[in-house]
């Protein structure tokens, strides 16, 4: 039985009684052994928490760098955005060069002479609200944005309103297949063929307004569609009861029919 034991001796300080304790040998292998494992288990956790804390630090740097994209994102989005206007209106004025392309020179000295692009009506119909002109707060911009008051095509006035005359709108003479625009926001409520206006579009601008756009060759909305003031409608055509190429175009409120050219800025 030598060697497989080991004795502890406890010694109390009075030395009155000493307790003696047998250990098998094995019990101290046992807890070398547990304390290596424990060393062990102990050095691998320090290892995954530095590893955590690693990725935790990485994942932080990723956070910024991600809200810094998407920052340049929303910066980039902004440019193509005024590309787009910058397009748009690069497309506008190939569409005035080819009208002025499209007429003889005697036409185009009468416009110069009389100032067409740039006249201004004598009398305007009064708005039904406050402030029309300097800044306005966004309420009142939206407000704008539904009065029919964009020139719908590129072109010459050949025909005037006429109470007299029963010509309930005026007409504008275009190129055919030039795109036409709508004047005011608002919702497409009749887009298709009316008798003798041939190709038309009704928006109905939700504020007693409503306007007409007839004779077009194409017809790009639908019933039920929203379009903003300025968008792309339809083209320029001599579709229904009409000599040549022009947009027969009409403004109302309350179903009353009023001079367009009074609103045209």
């Amino acid at each position: 039985m030598k060697g497989k034991y080991y004795t502890i001796q406890i010694i109390p300080e009075d030395s009155e009684k000493v307790r003696k304790f047998k250990v098998r040998t094995w019990w101290f292998a046992f807890i070398k052994i547990s304390l290596v494992v424990f060393i062990l288990v102990l050095g691998l956790f320090i290892y995954h928490l530095g590893k955590i804390n690693r990725i935790v630090a990485s994942y932080e740097k990723m956070r910024v760098t991600n809200a810094q994209l998407v920052k340049k994102d929303n910066n980039y989005e902004e440019m193509f955005s005024r590309l787009d206007s910058l397009w748009i209106l690069e497309e506008r004025i190939q569409n005035i060069f080819e009208t002025f392309l499209e007429n003889d020179s005697a036409k185009i000295n009468s416009i110069i002479d009389k100032n067409k692009f740039a006249h201004t009506p004598v009398e305007k119909i009064q708005v039904d609200y406050e402030g029309i002109h300097g800044w306005q707060p966004m309420s009142e911009k939206i407000k704008l944005e539904h009065i029919p008051s964009v020139l719908p095509v590129v072109g010459i006035e050949s025909k005037k309103f006429s109470e007299e005359e029963n010509h309930l709108g005026i007409d504008i003479s275009a190129q055919a297949g030039n795109p036409v625009f709508a004047s005011g926001a608002g919702n497409v409520v009749f887009a298709g063929q009316k008798d003798e206006l041939g190709n038309t579009i009704v928006i109905d601008h939700q504020n007693g307004y409503r306007s007409s756009y007839s004779h077009l060759k194409t017809i790009n909305v639908r019933k039920g569609y929203t379009v903003s003031k300025g968008d792309i409608i339809g083209t320029v055509g001599s579709t229904g009861n009409t000599s040549g190429a022009h947009l027969h175009f009409e403004i109302t409120k309350d179903g009353i029919n009023l001079n367009p050219s009074d609103f045209i800025d």
